[in-house]
Parts: structure tokens; sequence; C-alpha cells
């Protein structure tokens, strides 16, 4: 299958979406805010190096960039800021499916649709089962 994704190997073959599409490690920062529902980034490097050494400048980078892309939001807190999560977990799956969606139908239009159609058609009965279920409950 010719495959276009830049994505490293490990990041791709993840089991968890979120860490599919942020890497290993900011998808743990992102977390560890769930978890907590907010935290400094002091309360993020003391739990993340519970399993890793990192510094706290990089620490720094990623929540600054997780914040700029919206997926965090801040207040001040002190001299410095507490991260809360803009969104769930679930939320922030749904989105990236709709941006990846929206992508699929502007890029390839019309084939996007029936690959898909196909792709769903030939779905096991359990699996369609389960699809539907969880449609109804969101």
């Amino acid at each position: 299958m010719l495959s276009n994704d830049r994505r490293p190997k490990r990041q791709r073959e993840s089991d968890d979406p979120v860490a599919r599409y942020l890497g290993a490690v900011q998808a743990e920062l992102m977390g560890i805010v769930w978890r907590r529902e907010s935290a400094t980034v002091r309360e993020v490097v003391d739990e993340l190096n519970e399993q890793r050494p990192l510094a706290y400048t990089g620490v720094m980078t990623m929540v600054t960039r997780l914040w700029s892309r919206g997926l965090l939001v801040r207040e001040r807190d002190g001299r410095g800021f507490r991260y809360s999560p803009a969104m769930t977990r679930d939320e922030l799956l749904a989105r990236l499916s709709d941006e990846l969606i929206d992508r699929l139908l502007v890029d390839f239009g019309d084939i996007a649709v029936t690959q898909l159609g196909a792709r769903l058609e030939n779905l096991d009965p359990e699996r369609k089962g389960e699809l539907r279920r969880s449609r109804k409950t969101q």
C-alpha cells in the first residue's frame, strides 16, 4: 500500500489515537492535564519525570505549542500559568476525525465517499454493530 504518512513509524503504529496525532510525549502530557483537570508546567514536569527525565524548558515548549494549537487554555497562576484542557479527549478525537474527513472530501471529493462506502460495506457485521451503537451514544 502506498503511504505518504510522514509520521515516525512508532507514532503511526501507536495504539493511542491521540499519540498517533500528537506523538507519545505530548499525548502523555495531555493525559496528565485531562486527569488532573488543570496543571502548571512544574506539575506536568514532575509527573512526566516519574517515567523519564525531561527538561523543564522542553516541557514548557510542548505546553506552549499545545496552547497555541488550542488544545490547552491557560490562566494566570502567580508568576506563571495554570493550563486546563480546552476539550475532552473524546471531543479532540471527534474534532480530528472531522478535520480528516473534511480534508478527504476537499482533496478527493466523490472518490473519497465511494472508497469510504466500499470500506463500510466490507466491515464484518459485529464491527458495523459497534459503530452504530457508538454513533447513537454521541
